[in-house]
């Protein structure tokens, strides 16, 4: 009887075999990121943003990818919706320009077989797996229709071009609408509603998160992922996870509230440590830690925090990526003399002092010598012999890279970490 039972049991197995067995095989690598933030489009968009209506819109949004693959998932996220969100479709295209697309490449992207997926209140879900190549760097679009966008409350803010235009143009050569871009004294803005991430099914490769605040906001993911591939790397792709104004040990306060994201300490589970097939980790994040409680548009709102809190707080992300095998990378605050943050043409809200910047200096010190798999110090891109003030052509406002800046980080970072 028990030779008969077995017997049964692996032609039940042949014939019906395991759901998740092909799942089980999958090797999901991140290629395309962006950190969910809470932001409300009304409040900031104001009269443009509801000159298009809450309902029946289309949202597409152009990226750039960092890794090759031939089989892709995406992720929605609805963290912090106020209810739930459905998609009523999402197709996935190459991109010619802008809003318009290859038409013979587009497929539809669905979710347990369905177009149509519901999020729910604070859930992030994965689409189906879809058969469809990606190339490293070249832009991709993906369209997404909403019939409802009422408590669209998750974006992300950087990382991507979106078009908003009404109705279902999802499948169209062309949308007909205008960049979700938010331009202001506080910096630029671009707004990707509810998609978070692009994954491809690579078992060969690994991914690089970057992580951290405004001076890593910018093209320096894209352009780490160009010096990889230019030095024949090709099977690392590089995740954007900075968010403007982020702090490492409180949540982002000021004019656009939670836009600066919750603290390094509460989303690093989520934007690093559980990102697909994540390997290293570079961290550049604590200069608002330092500035903003000194602003006098802050005062009061942005919580002050010592020396000794953020170091505690480095080694607690030290050691959760260590405790995963994963390598952390922490890069020096870098310097900040000159910058005032002029916001909204109302005077200087901060002033550089050397009492100030003790705190920077005594962090940089410590990175020096810390726990982590290796640093990138940024101190000789000062133009001072002190190394409190960048070189004018690295910076926009003392603090915020230009492109020349930001290559100038891109050449510190190691070709492999």
């Amino acid at each position: 009887m028990k030779k008969l039972i077995t017997c049964l049991v692996t032609i039940a197995l042949c014939l019906f075999p395991s759901t998740t067995s092909s799942y089980s095989q999958e090797n999901w690598v991140g290629s395309w990121s962006t950190s969910p933030v809470e932001f409300s489009v009304q409040k900031f968009f104001g009269n443009r943003f509801k000159d298009f209506g809450l309902h029946h819109l289309t949202l597409r949004t152009v990226i750039k990818p960092t890794l090759t693959g031939e089989t892709v998932r995406l992720t929605f996220s609805n963290t912090y919706g106020t209810g739930p969100m459905t998609i009523d479709a999402v197709t996935i295209a190459k991109t010619i320009s802008k809003q318009r697309i290859k038409v013979h490449t587009k497929k539809n992207v669905t979710f347990n077989g369905s177009k149509k997926v519901t999020l729910r209140k604070g859930e992030t879900i994965h689409s189906d797996s879809l058969n469809y190549h990606v190339d490293a760097l070249e832009p991709m679009t993906v369209s997404m229709y909403m019939k409802n966008t009422e408590q669209l409350k998750t974006f992300g803010l950087i990382g991507g071009t979106t078009y908003i235009s009404s109705g279902n143009q999802v499948n169209l050569p062309a949308t007909t609408g205008v960049p979700m871009v938010l331009n202001g004294s506080f910096g630029e803005y671009d707004v990707i509603p509810l998609f978070t991430g692009l994954d491809v099914d690579r078992p060969d490769a690994s991914s690089t998160v970057v992580i951290g605040d405004s001076t890593l906001a910018n093209d320096i993911p894209i352009l780490y992922s160009t010096k990889q591939h230019l030095a024949n790397v090709h099977n690392v792709g590089v995740l954007q996870q900075a968010i403007k104004g982020n702090r490492l040990c409180a949540d982002g306060a000021g004019r656009l509230g939670m836009a600066y994201g919750e603290s390094m300490l509460k989303r690093y589970e989520r934007d690093a440590l559980n990102q697909p097939g994540v390997k290293n980790i570079i961290i550049k994040v604590g200069c608002n830690d330092i500035i903003h409680p000194n602003c006098k548009s802050m005062m009061g709102i942005a919580p002050k925090v010592t020396t000794k809190e953020m170091i505690d707080a480095y080694k607690v992300l030290i050691r959760k990526a260590h405790r995963r095998n994963i390598k952390v990378y922490l890069v020096t605050r870098s310097a900040w003399k000159g910058y005032t943050r002029n916001i909204l043409n109302k005077g200087d809200d901060i002033e550089w002092t050397l009492e100030i910047d003790q705190m920077r200096k005594d962090i940089n010190a410590w990175i020096k010598t810390n726990p982590a798999d290796g640093y990138i110090d940024l101190d000789d891109l000062c133009q001072d012999e002190d190394c409190t003030e960048l070189r004018s052509e690295y910076v926009t406002d003392g603090v915020h890279f230009t492109l020349e800046g930001q290559k100038a980080v891109v050449e510190k970072l190691p070709v492999r970490l």
